[in-house]
């Protein structure tokens, strides 16, 4: 049986917060979770929850009550996750995805993208590696945090939801009875003028705990106690018996007793002196009567129909503020605000439907609202002239375009990027200023992205050499690290058009640009982000030199980024840092061997041998095991007139293992085949 406990910030309260959940693969929670919880927090005060004994036993209605409750499920990806049997592949992650729960996952590992998509569908994923592959997309901390603000409230948005109600009932039940609890409120709010009332009930708060601050606010904010009534209240010494019913008739306001369990009524008035007439809570009729007689003078018409105020209700329905999580009433109240011209309802409806929150996952649909976020602004601004709203028409075009961009489809993403530019070209004619100037120059690059996915370098590069001289501009007029940042990121995207037409020498001027910056932005901020950087530079202009043949200049470069490479997995020693020593050791062993000098070439390659072997022993990814193999592959051919048949062999096991575990024969395949030659020759060199 699963049992779950939480962390949250500062070791503060759950209660109020909303609800994230963790699992994983159980050899990765220690691993993943701190990490990842240090993440979440760093802009966001929920409760993270988690199973204590990973991988333990679900049943459907345990998952219901403890799960379905939940705003978000964070599920780190590796190939654990993927290739072995487990929980949170099997069970816990498509009961989030039928159950409409949205889902973030966190890619742990390179190369698992595809694999991740084959086994558990289109959904999108965060990759902190993805940076390394594509310099202009947004920092992954930065995804992460628009990500999480997109499904969860924050403690700002909550509070108006909250204030949105007409009026709050206290539900009192002993723990044991939650799911009566629950059913009780949604027989309230299945009338329909019971809409705009919270309920508060606390579900965190342990039977014999002291009487905090929270209740007693609850209480006195309270127009109407409901109590649970089952024969559980009849138990000696329980915490209904002893705090909450006698602080409830010390307010004297009214009191409601409902049964949900028939229960002896002569001996709970023994236990419960004073308590009222019960009504039988399965009577729908009697219910709802009852409810009327002490809830209409609670219930205000005024807002009832205003779009902003069914937006927060709605809200309040799709994340359980105070309420019983009915999604799909809270999409109805969302779309109805939406069409209300409620542009934050727009924005929530998109987003929603984007992670699959209360919906089933729909990309398009998501950039349909975002579409219609667009025009919404745009006559905004039409009407208004204001710059707030030409920000927020920009935005909203560039998350369109970037929408239709993440499904690949490149002809709507071009047109919203156009429209996006040709705003900011506007924009900047009527208010001038440096945002607008980074908006264009962000417009621009955008375009160039799409040409170049498209195969059109030629006009990929005409569009980045728009964007860097805006970005020359700014670099002169700022001199901030950002401006200096998106200056180097435009000398790498031209390097990356010049390097693939085959112009190493342009390429490599371009590179000598970027490194530049990144050398000062090094020296003057010291972070490691910046320091890597400056590694992937001198590894860009290495491959730059190697290709032209300049062997003592590439290995110049190669030894400057090793220094790197080498400082930061001593200061930060994470896999990241210690897998980019490894690429380090084997360029300057390819160098070496292209000079011809095989014992330095050894010597480099035995310690990309030493730090892949202890990565695979440490972490056991998919991703360490190939690097591994690689290795040992590289390391056996390396003297071509005497190979390793030892280290072949070896890199041929680890390859028919991961063939076998990923089953993504194709790529180990061509590995087991390499292998096999290799060790064919092995075999004739030793007969002759």
């Amino acid at each position: 049986m699963a049992k779950l406990i939480y962390k949250t910030k500062g070791n503060s309260s759950p209660q109020g917060k909303e609800r994230v959940f963790f699992t994983c693969h159980p050899e990765d929670f220690d691993s993943c979770f701190e990490p990842i919880c240090e993440e979440i927090f760093k802009t966001q005060s929920c409760a993270i929850w988690y199973d204590e004994e990973p991988d333990t036993a679900w049943d459907a209605e345990e998952m219901e009550a403890e799960l379905g409750r939940m705003q978000l499920f964070v599920i780190p990806i590796t190939s654990r996750f993927l290739y072995q049997a487990n929980s949170a592949r099997e069970v816990l992650f498509p009961f989030a995805v039928a159950h409409h729960i949205p889902v973030l996952p966190l890619m742990q590992e390179r190369g698992l993208g595809s694999e991740f998509n084959r086994i558990c569908g289109d959904l999108q994923f965060l990759d902190k590696n993805a940076a390394m592959s594509d310099p202009t997309a947004l920092p992954y901390e930065q995804k992460l945090e628009r990500f999480l603000a997109s499904v969860l409230l924050g403690d700002e948005l909550a509070e108006k939801v909250r204030k949105a109600f007409d009026a709050y009932i206290f539900l009192s039940y002993r723990k044991k009875d939650r799911k009566h609890a629950q059913e009780l409120m949604r027989l309230i709010h299945q009338n329909d003028f019971c809409r705009d009332i919270a309920i508060w009930y606390d579900e965190f708060l342990v039977p014999g705990e002291d009487f905090n601050h929270a209740i007693r606010d609850a209480m006195e904010k309270s127009g109407l106690f409901t109590f649970v009534v089952t024969p559980s209240l009849l138990e000696a010494d329980n915490y209904v018996m002893n705090v909450e019913y006698p602080a409830a008739k010390e307010t004297e306001r009214p009191m409601l007793p409902v049964e949900m369990v028939p229960t002896d009524h002569g001996e709970l008035q023994e236990c419960y002196e004073g308590l009222p007439e019960m009504t039988d809570g399965h009577d729908a009729q009697a219910l709802s009567d009852a409810l009327m007689r002490y809830v209409q003078n609670l219930i205000s018409e005024e807002n009832d129909n205003d779009p902003e105020h069914v937006f927060f209700i709605g809200l309040a329905y799709l994340s359980g503020i105070d309420v019983e999580e009915d999604r799909e009433r809270g999409v109805q109240l969302i779309t109805t605000a939406a069409n209300g011209d409620i542009p934050e309802a727009m924005e929530k409806l998109s987003q929603m439907y984007k992670s699959g929150e209360g919906v089933e996952r729909d990309y398009e649909a998501s950039a349909r609202w975002l579409e219609k976020l667009a025009e919404y602004w745009e006559k905004a601004f039409a009407e208004s002239g204001s710059e707030e709203a030409g920000e927020n028409w920009f935005s909203a075009l560039w998350n369109l375009g970037d929408a239709w961009y993440e499904m690949r489809r490149l002809e709507p993403a071009a047109r919203a990027y156009q429209r996006m530019s040709a705003v900011s070209e506007r924009m900047l004619e009527q208010f001038a200023g440096t945002y607008w100037k980074r908006s264009l120059s962000v417009s621009y690059n955008q375009l160039g992205n799409i040409c170049k996915a498209q195969g059109s370098l030629g006009e990929a590069k005409a569009w980045y050499e728009k964007g860097l001289e805006i970005s020359e501009a700014l670099s002169r007029e700022t001199e901030t690290a950002e401006s200096r940042r998106d200056l180097s990121v435009s000398y790498v995207q031209l390097g990356k058009i010049c390097e693939g037409e085959g112009k190493l020498s342009e390429a490599k001027a371009w590179y000598e640009k970027a490194l530049e910056i990144h050398e000062a932005l090094s020296r003057e901020t010291g972070t490691v982000d910046s320091r890597r950087n400056l590694g992937v530079s001198c590894d860009q202009l290495g491959n730059i030199c190697e290709a032209e043949g300049s062997l003592a200049e590439a290995r110049a470069w190669y030894k400057k980024g090793l220094e790197i490479s080498e400082a930061l997995s001593r200061e930060t020693g994470t896999v990241e840092s210690r897998r980019d020593l490894c690429v380090s050791y084997n360029n300057l062993g390819d160098i070496c061997k292209a000079e011809g000098k095989p014992d330095e070439a050894r010597a480099w390659c035995e310690k990309a041998l030493e730090v892949s072997e202890a990565l695979s022993r440490e972490i056991g990814t998919v991703e360490a095991w190939n690097d591994l193999a690689i290795n040992c592959y590289n390391l056996g051919v390396l003297d071509p007139n005497k190979f390793d048949i030892s280290l072949l062999r070896r890199a041929r096991e680890i390859w028919q293992q991961l063939s076998e575990q990923c089953k993504a024969t194709s790529v180990y395949r061509r590995y087991l085949q390499y292998a096999d030659d290799a060790i064919n020759t092995c075999n004739m060199q030793t007969m002759l």
